[in-house]
């Protein structure tokens, strides 16, 4: 008889096995017995009646002992048991459900009971339930843990019991008031104790609060210019409370350059060669600012220019201030620049709330092309507007992230100004409004999940909306290219509405070294005055990341298809190399 044969007549009999074995285990069967008067109580509550050992059915007896006294039947317990075979016969007392009698605030400020939800007609002649007082608990002990009393305890006094209601009154004694001393840092690196006190809200002198501890390890991990190489403790001495924190120096500083290879549309023959730039400077001055530069050739006629300055809790309040520079010169056809100004507000945790405003203005460096005594595709205006915005993520790395969410949200509006071009036929701007609202709107949403240690599938979710009666080619959103549409060339796109959808998965060789594969799905809207565009693009591609012991290499190979360049081309693929050095 053939091999093969062989295996799956074993195949189906190891089967056949296994199935006769999981119909042969054991169960055990409980059933859970009340006495008479008392069924019609029990019936309201559901337990399961099967279970596969022992263990499982005292736990399931347990859990309904539990929930009888949640629900107010204090005095429920099991009177006998016994069992015959596989099953198991349980018979309990539920007893009489206990009421409130009054439960008074005691010594507890009104305003204190307000914050935890008291209220005192819950507590006077309804059902008494164990939940509802822990609620109360919690919420005042935590209170009073943000507002200096970490060692408040609250307890129940006065109790009384009457026949089968409950009185009593809330009695809180606060303990000691305590404030916080100067942060103890222990570190291989400058840091000032004065930044970090005020990054972390731990300021000395400042009421003992519970939250701002909780999220130490947290907010500390959003610093990608250190480690925490120990967990931060806590001591309390002379009504004093120090946090003591072990770091070192992580090597986040980075001279970035990536060299692109491009075929050269303007030439029959050669290559492009296009390149970027990027330099980024961590807490310089031990005080966690952060410098950048960023420089882009883009073309062989188009550069763009990127300057960033963060100076992170202003005079030592919970508000960051950051400031950035955009020049973009696009080939022949105009230039723009973006003075971008920010602050932002610590909400918590890995939370801000952001208040920009935006000064955007461009210039034509020649004369376009007019058709039909209309406005060309570019022109020259000027673009003042201001914004809201929302930030937030638990991602495990601020560098190198392999776990966690990150959810971004903006909203501006602004006056739009369209400035007359002498060289321009002054035909064009007959019955052209010059002043409009402008609307802008951005979202973006990433989740990185990790499978098995070395998998991680990243997924992200981008969109854009720029809303106004005249829109034009260098109002729009720019997309393609390394940062978003991986295939095309940078800055490839117009667009004024997008949806982008990416879809990535790495296998880590190790922390910060993995082989990739990607998809970019975008669909992309131009609703230009004079010509509306609409089209789906798709980037697939595949790439290396490895960490030297002087930083970090890349290499993406992707390519593109739209409905603008046609189906996929290898001759237009885009080869990307790039090198990260860290300091």
């Amino acid at each position: 008889m053939p091999k093969i044969y062989l295996k799956y007549i074993y195949c189906l009999f190891l089967y056949g096995f296994l199935c006769l074995s999981v119909e042969a285990q054991e169960k055990y069967v409980l059933k859970i017995e009340a006495v008479a008067e008392e069924e019609s109580v029990l019936r309201k509550y559901k337990y399961p009646a099967e279970h596969t050992d022992s263990l499982s059915t005292e736990r399931a007896i347990r859990q309904l002992i539990n929930t009888l006294h949640s629900d107010g039947y204090l005095l429920a317990s099991t009177l006998s048991r016994s069992s015959v075979s596989n099953e198991l016969r349980v018979k309990i007392s539920i007893g009489e459900k206990f009421t409130w009698l009054r439960l008074t605030s005691g010594n507890v400020e009104n305003s204190l009971l307000r914050r935890s939800g008291y209220k005192q007609a819950q507590f006077e002649e309804k059902p008494f339930r164990f939940n509802q007082v822990a609620r109360m608990e919690k919420s005042i002990l935590s209170f009073a843990e943000r507002n200096g009393y970490p060692f408040a305890s609250l307890k129940l006094d006065s109790l009384r019991i009457e026949v089968n209601q409950i009185g009593a009154s809330l009695n809180l004694d606060l303990g000691p008031l305590i404030v916080f001393d100067s942060l103890d840092i222990k570190s291989d690196f400058a840091i000032k104790a004065r930044f970090l006190g005020n990054y972390l809200g731990i300021v000395q002198g400042n009421p003992y609060d519970q939250k701002k501890i909780d999220y130490v390890s947290q907010r500390l991990r959003n610093l990608p210019y250190l480690r925490v190489s120990e967990a931060s403790t806590l001591t309390f001495q002379n009504s004093e409370a120090t946090v003591h924190l072990k770091v070192e120096k992580r090597p986040v500083n980075q001279i970035d350059g990536i060299i692109g290879f491009l075929p050269n549309s303007n030439r029959s023959d050669g290559l492009l060669v296009t390149g970027q730039v990027d330099v980024d400077l961590l807490n310089p001055f031990g005080s966690g600012k952060q410098i950048g530069l960023h420089w882009q050739r883009l073309s062989e006629e188009t550069q763009n220019l990127n300057l960033q300055y963060a100076h992170p809790n202003v005079l030592g309040s919970p508000l960051n201030f950051d400031f950035a520079f955009d020049f973009l010169k696009q080939d022949t056809l105009f230039t723009k620049r973006i003075f971008d100004l920010e602050i932002s507000y610590n909400l918590g945790g890995n939370s801000f709330l952001n208040v920009f405003s935006t000064s955007e203005g461009t210039d034509l460096i020649g004369t376009p092309k007019v058709t039909n005594n209309q406005l060309p595709s570019v022109i020259d205006f000027d673009l003042t507007s201001y914004g809201l915005g929302f930030d937030w993520n638990n991602f495990d790395d601020p560098f190198i992230i392999s776990r966690g969410a990150g959810l971004s949200i903006k909203a501006s509006t602004g006056n739009k100004k369209i400035s007359r071009n002498v060289s321009l036929p002054a035909e064009v701007y007959q019955g052209v409004d010059l002043k409009t609202l402008q609307y802008t709107f951005e979202l973006g949403f990433q989740n990185y999940f990790r499978w098995k240690n070395n998998f991680v599938l990243v997924s992200k979710l981008s969109g854009g909306l720029k809303a106004n009666d005249q829109l034009f080619q260098n109002d729009a959103f720019r997309l393609g290219g390394l940062k978003s549409i991986r295939g095309f060339n940078e800055n490839f796109f117009f667009a004024t509405k997008y949806g982008l959808a990416t879809l990535e998965g790495r296998l880590l060789f190790d922390e910060s070294s993995y082989l990739l594969l990607f998809t970019d799905l975008a669909h992309l809207e131009g609703e230009f005055k004079e010509s509306p565009t609409s089209e789906w693009a798709l980037g697939l591609g595949t790439g290396l990341s490895f960490a030297t012991s002087s930083g970090i290499f890349n290499f993406i190979y992707a390519l593109g298809s739209s409905q603008s360049t046609g189906s996929f081309n290898f001759n237009q693929s885009k080869i990307h190399f790039g090198y990260t050095t860290r300091f």
